[in-house]
């Protein structure tokens, strides 16, 4: 049975909320829907950054910071309107809707460690959301890879491989998506997915940006473009205890906090060295493949990082293309893949594996909140 689902993402680069229909029967992707993005205002995404900054000293100990209802309003309003936005501008897609995956906005994660069970937060509150949309909602997708000793993330690679079959590329090949963290799938020959964290993404050089007063992010990769990487540092920062796990692993936003170390940098060769550290955590992963990929395919707002896609090119012996390239519909790709895990939550097929998580076996995921 196929279903038409609508998906909702708002990743850590807190630009916005990402909605986007898909319709699928959980395997196969039978057509693209439209898509659309709300942008946080200022003072949303102010609120957001909060949010994120008193859950980075509360690290889930304790009463939860009061700022979090506020971060839960500033979600259930952006997400509603979004989905009512994108419900208006295309009825024929709306009349169709079985149903909503809703991700959250994640503002802390820890992943095991040690025989530990990780620990991670996406605000957001499910039930309420149904019931302001009246409609179903599928929600809180992690945790119960997190209660099975999984990294949590990442959880787009299962949709990753429906993508590649979809579009019939030729095999093997990677997608790396980068958004606040760098996450990479590899679909092997005989369709297998391997999946991790590499490590940072937009994240720092965002944050640098910002720090420097020149708005929130490095458009089109013009600073980095500018500048020279100190690759001495950055092979410092690779000795992070991050790079030193076995992948399937996973990363916090805030693992890659290395601001200070480029105190005395200019705005260009700061987001250059970024924008290498980016890149050889890539290729440190990708050379640790069995099977060496054919092409890789650049998601996320970091595929327009000229800087990021030039370096890409220059340290791979592989095609690097964008999603526009292989014809997916560009910056809905998340949002898709929440769609596409809610009609696999419905369906008790998994979303989590051994090999993209590190879970013991396949694991379904999500929960359900009815409208009543």
């Amino acid at each position: 049975m196929d279903y038409v689902s609508l998906g909702l993402m708002s990743g850590t680069s807190l630009d916005g909320v990402d909605a986007a229909f898909l319709h699928t029967d959980g395997e196969k992707i039978y057509e693209f829907g439209p898509s659309l993005c709300i942008q946080y205002s200022s003072e949303e995404r102010e609120v957001l950054e909060q949010t994120i900054q008193s859950a980075l000293q509360w690290k889930f100990i304790g009463p939860r910071p009061s700022i979090f209802k506020d971060a839960e309003n500033v979600i259930l309003k952006t997400h509603k309107l979004a989905v009512e936005q994108l419900c208006e501008n295309n009825k024929s897609w709306s009349r169709r809707l079985n149903f909503i995956g809703f991700h959250g906005q994640t503002v802390l994660h820890y992943p095991p460690k040690a025989g530990t069970r990780g620990q991670t937060l996406q605000l957001g509150n499910g039930e309420s959301l149904a019931k302001a949309l009246n409609c179903p909602v599928w929600y809180d997708f992690r945790s119960n890879d997190i209660i099975n000793m999984g990294q949590g993330a990442p959880l787009a690679p299962i949709y990753h491989k429906s993508l590649s079959m979809y579009s019939k590329l030729k095999l093997p090949t990677v997608v790396l998506n980068i958004g606040g963290v760098s996450n990479m799938t590899l679909i092997e020959k005989n369709n297998k997915i391997i999946a991790t964290d590499t490590g940072p993404g937009n994240g720092p050089i965002d944050n640098w940006i910002y720090q420097n007063g020149l708005g929130s992010y490095d458009p089109y990769g013009q600073y980095a473009l500018a500048g020279n990487a100190d690759y001495d540092l950055v092979e410092n920062w690779l000795e992070h205890d991050f790079f030193k796990r076995k992948i399937p692993r996973s990363a916090d936003r805030y693992d890659f906090d290395v601001l200070n170390d480029l105190k005395s940098f200019s705005v260009e060769d700061g987001a250059a060295t970024l924008v290498a550290f980016i890149v050889e955590a890539v290729v440190n992963v990708t050379e640790g493949f069995k099977e060496k990929p054919l092409e890789m395919i650049v998601c996320g707002g970091g595929r327009h990082n000229r800087s990021i896609i030039s370096l890409l090119n220059r340290k791979l012996d592989m095609r690097i293309s964008t999603t526009e390239k292989v014809g997916w519909v560009s910056d809905a790709v998340e949002a898709q893949a929440f769609a596409y895990l809610a009609v696999r939550s419905h369906l008790c097929l998994p979303i989590s594996f051994p090999t993209t998580t590190g879970v013991m076996e396949p694991l379904i995921g999500g929960k359900l909140a009815l409208p009543n």
